[in-house]
């Protein structure tokens, strides 16, 4: 990289970084598609076959 791409108007940019809020959204992003489609699979299991095997079930 050059010098003009590393600074604006004389100021020296700091390195890319994952912030907090990155973190969380990124751990929003993998665990709420997975806690809906296992849920979904729950419900259908336990409507089709009679058997509850969801997490409410052990509540």
């Amino acid at each position: 990289m050059s010098d003009r791409e590393d600074s604006v108007m004389g100021h020296v940019l700091p390195a890319p970084r994952l912030t907090a809020a990155g973190i969380g959204l990124l751990a929003l992003a993998v665990s709420l598609p997975v806690l809906i489609i296992g849920s979904v699979l729950d419900l259908l299991v336990q409507w089709l076959f009679g058997v509850c095997v969801g997490l409410w079930c052990a509540l």
